[in-house]
């Protein structure tokens, strides 16, 4: 009396796999035992551009790789690296060229340096 009515409830499961991916979902089984699987696999990535540039190493394609204790991986593409170059050269050269010009206005008085609080 129970196995049709077996077949119609699934098994639910969810474990994570040798390469770090989730799978979590239900499974029927028919009275023969065959199984119809629904799996639906999640895997968690983070890339910090930030860490990889100032805790990595250079790479020799010009990438920059950092490499968490746990094995993560964060990356700065060498395409990356070198669009982030160029954009703060642009900015150091705008600030160069504002300093240029209140210095020549004389409107760059002495500098008061204080703690911040």
């Amino acid at each position: 009396m129970f196995g049709p009515i077996k077949s119609l409830i699934p098994q639910p499961h969810c474990f994570q796999d040798e390469e770090s991916l989730t799978h979590i979902g239900l499974t029927w089984k028919n009275p023969n035992g065959l199984t119809d699987t629904h799996d639906l696999q999640l895997r968690y990535t983070r890339n910090n551009e930030v860490w990889a540039m100032e805790k990595g190493e250079p790479q020799p394609d010009g990438s920059f790789v950092f490499t968490e204790p746990n094995g993560m991986q964060h990356i700065m593409t060498a395409n990356r690296v070198k669009a982030f170059f160029e954009q703060t050269n642009k900015d150091a050269e705008t600030m160069l060229g504002m300093i240029d010009k209140i210095k020549e206005a004389g409107t760059m008085g002495n500098v008061i340096e204080a703690p911040a609080s």
